[in-house]
């Protein structure tokens, strides 16, 4: 208690003796002015003080809840990021054989990466004025950039540069989602950072410039990136344009539907929507002066350059164009990536073509991967072929007329179609082909998608081939075309009458059934299908033991047709058919590269001996239409093909460089008038067409020549045996022959003799034959021994 007065005591004193010499000092303005001095230091400096401990709490409290925010956000590598910032999707582009650019399938996204130098300075000028001045100078964050943004929201302005810079923008396409929250913003500070450690300036540019959207194209695609732009509103490369259109594009980001120029469909929009795009680009030319970026000369050009009046009308669609083609690419992109993404999990080719489930799998995964991964497709396609065979297939005057068909329950008018394939003997390309006449129509591919009856021109394939393969026939040795009845299966000839005593060679030249199909009844045993099978031409199982299978009772392509003869083209070695050359991926990188691996099929004797028969069709036999019509020296041989019904009419032929085929009927099975031989006067003019264009390309001048294995020898004519024992009376010709003809002795009533005439469905054969009889081994020869018979006839 007494110190507590004492103290109270002492304070007394202390206040009374401080008010005592307040009224003793001396107040000049010095000592004023000093007084209040000290007060106001110490205030300032206790504020300081306080201020320093409040903003060391603060930011503190900032650091830690900025940590907190991106505390789960893992730290790319620099690697890790480029390839994230580097991965976009991009449209994969098709090339013809000779480089030219067929264009970039369908894809959600039409985009053309390319890289920083491939764009005009106009448009990183203009990027840079309007969305970040201070792009070279900053780290990835521009504080005031916030603030002018925040200012410009919040006063309404109908141009805003945007609050983020383009490092920012980068991050939040390419690495982040869209929506708006703290933690996105903090993550996407962070990167920002990080972006500017990992690339250059330029390389941010760069990515930034391919990934933005710019709205739609010409078409209605969706866009992005700079080429793919200035291509799709312009009709020009990005480096091409000039500064109206530079601003113009580099407006477009902020908002791209709203400045994109065209409407889903492809049309310009009004006036009155186009304004805001207009405005825009005024804006842009105007932060370029302002920057320094254009002199006030260029500004006022821009400002008076005709933007509307610039817009492209159209630019190239591959499926508006070649849609048969752009289809055929993709299925066939999709068919070889599916395996090489499955060879990649360990998935074999086997497993993925028995597993359902594996094969849709990794049919998706491809088909993703070709539309919107920038792979580059070099297909086999010869262009200016190509072009031509398509242009001459759209004239009317080569097919009949259209005619009345029932489909999915309505009675519509359907036209003849066509199809037509040109392949290249040696190396199997596809080198040109004829999917259809039109796509919009029909969008069946008629060439490697509709299977028909391939008629008579499978003769050659299943029956006269093998036939010599195995050593039963030659091209002079006799053939029995007479009638047979096969537990009621009467087949008939074309011109349903006999011919009786023929050489193997007439037979075929002529497809003549009869005759055939007895040579065909001697081989069966040995499944001369077999044959088709090397050759990659599937069929069914049921269907292979057919006695009408050389006729064509069977459905297949018309590609499996020119693979077929390209076989005897080839010396007797199988070439698979091939559209696709490379796929590249986006960095340059081979995935894919078509190796040729030819299959033994024939001997080179067989396919030699049948070259040599088959020559005559175009000569004198089913084709003679065609003799005397080419306008370049070629050496062709081919065979013509009818169904039974009259639904389908064909024609394949081969030199010593390529195979080209035609196919013409209706999507229905509809007969028409095929004996007007529409596909010969079409093939004959797409050949004499095509061959003007690349003469080398389509065998000009080159000749089949005999191989070595092959030689003439003069055989008895019935009975196949060699020249010195021949049965009385039976006559004898010169004959190609090879190793394995069967030239041993024989006599008519050998069992090897009989079957190659028919005796397995004819058991009367051996009646029929006439050894003093003359064989007929030229049409004319035959019609007039037949109008003997007809006079002597009573």
């Amino acid at each position: 208690m007494s110190k507590l007065k004492r103290s109270s005591s002492n304070w007394k004193n202390t206040y009374t003796q401080n008010k005592s010499n307040l009224k003793t000092v001396k107040w000049t303005p010095y000592v004023i002015f000093n007084s209040i001095y000290k007060v106001f230091a110490n205030l300032f400096l206790l504020m300081l003080v306080g201020g320093f401990l409040l903003a060391t709490l603060l930011g503190g409290f900032g650091i830690g809840y900025f940590a907190g925010l991106v505390k789960d956000e893992p730290v790319p590598s620099k690697n890790e990021l480029k390839n994230s910032l580097y991965s976009m999707n991009q449209s994969s582009t098709v090339y013809f054989a000779g480089g030219e650019s067929l264009g970039s399938l369908n894809a959600d996204t039409l985009r053309t990466v390319i890289k920083y130098d491939q764009v005009t300075p106009h448009v990183v000028d203009a990027l840079i004025s309007t969305e970040d001045e201070n792009f070279y100078q900053h780290n990835g964050i521009v504080p005031k950039a916030f603030i002018r943004a925040s200012a410009q929201e919040f006063l309404g302005s109908a141009s805003s540069s945007g609050g983020s810079t383009l490092t920012q923008q980068l991050v939040k396409n390419q690495l982040l989602s869209n929506e708006t929250s703290f933690e996105r913003k903090a993550k996407e500070m962070l990167l920002s950072f990080r972006v500017e450690k990992t690339l250059s300036k330029q390389q941010i540019l760069e990515v930034y410039l391919n990934v933005v959207s710019f709205g739609r194209n010409t078409n209605g695609q969706n866009i992005a990136g700079i080429e793919a732009a200035a291509q799709g509103v312009f009709g020009k490369k990005a480096k091409d344009l000039n500064i109206a259109q530079s601003a113009y594009l580099a407006g477009m980001p902020q908002n791209p539907y709203t400045y994109t120029p065209f409407l889903i469909t492809g049309e310009v929009k009004k006036d009155a929507e186009l304004k805001y795009g207009f405005e825009r680009q005024k804006y842009v030319l105007k932060r370029m002066k302002e920057e320094k970026k254009i002199t006030n000369k260029e500004y006022q050009e821009a400002l008076k350059f005709n933007l509307k009046k610039s817009f492209v009308e159209r630019i190239s669609k591959p499926d508006v164009e070649y849609p048969f083609l752009t289809k055929e690419v993709e299925n066939r992109a999709v068919d070889i990536l599916k395996y090489e993404l499955a060879k990649k999990d360990k998935v074999s080719a086997q497993q993925l073509d028995e597993t359902p489930i594996l094969n849709d799998k990794y049919t998706a995964l491809a088909n993703d991967k070709v539309r919107n991964e920038g792979y580059k497709i070099q297909t086999t396609i010869n262009k200016p072929i190509y072009d031509k065979m398509n242009e001459i297939k759209d004239n009317p005057y080569y097919y009949s007329y259209d005619r009345p068909a029932e489909v999915d329950g309505k009675t519509v008018n359907l036209q003849q179609e066509v199809g037509v394939m040109l392949k290249e003997n040696e190396s199997g390309k596809i080198i040109a082909f004829v999917g259809g006449r039109d796509y919009e129509k029909s969008q069946n591919n008629h060439v490697t998608q509709t299977r028909r009856s391939p008629g008579s021109t499978m003769k050659p394939l299943v029956a006269y081939a093998p036939a010599i393969e195995y050593g039963v026939t030659t091209p002079e040795t006799m053939l029995l075309d007479k009638r047979f009845d096969v537990n009621g299966y009467k087949p008939e000839n074309y011109a349903r009458t006999e011919f009786g005593q023929i050489t193997t060679r007439m037979a075929l030249i002529n497809s003549f059934n009869l005759s055939t199909l007895r040579l065909y009844s001697g081989i069966q045993d040995r499944k001369p299908w077999e044959f088709l099978d090397k050759m990659h031409i599937n069929i069914p199982d049921n269907q292979k033991p057919n006695l009408s299978l050389p006729l064509g009772a069977t459905d297949t392509t018309l590609e499996d047709n020119v693979d077929g003869f390209s076989t005897f083209a080839n010396k007797g070695n199988y070439q698979e058919p091939y559209m696709i050359e490379t796929i590249k991926d986006n960095s340059g990188k081979t995935v894919y590269k078509h190796e040729a691996a030819p299959e033994r099929v024939f001997s080179d004797a067989t396919a030699y001996i049948m070259t040599d028969m088959l020559r005559g069709v175009l000569d004198t036999g089913s084709a003679y239409q065609l003799k005397g019509t080419f306008q370049f020296n070629q050496d062709w041989a081919g065979k013509t093909g009818t169904a039974e019904n009259g639904t389908d009419s064909l024609f394949v032929a081969y030199n010593p460089k390529v195979t080209l085929g035609i196919w013409m009927g209706y999507d229905k099975l509809i007969p028409f008038d095929e004996e007007n031989h529409y596909q010969l006067k079409l093939w004959r003019d797409i050949n004499n067409s095509i061959t003007a264009i690349d003469p080398e390309q389509m065998g000009v001048n080159e000749q089949f020549t005999k191989p070595d294995s092959v030689e003439t020898q003069k055989i008895c004519q019935i009975t196949n045996s060699p020249n010195g024992s021949c049965n009385q009376g039976e006559p004898a010709a010169d004959s190609l022959v090879w190793k394995n003809t069967d030239l041993s002795n024989k006599s008519i009533d050998d069992p090897r003799v009989l079957n190659r005439l028919g005796n397995n469905i004819d058991s009367s054969t051996k009646s029929k034959i006439s050894p003093k009889s003359p064989i007929a081994d030229q049409f004319n020869e035959l019609r007039g021994q037949n109008k003997k018979k007809e006079d002597d006839a009573p």
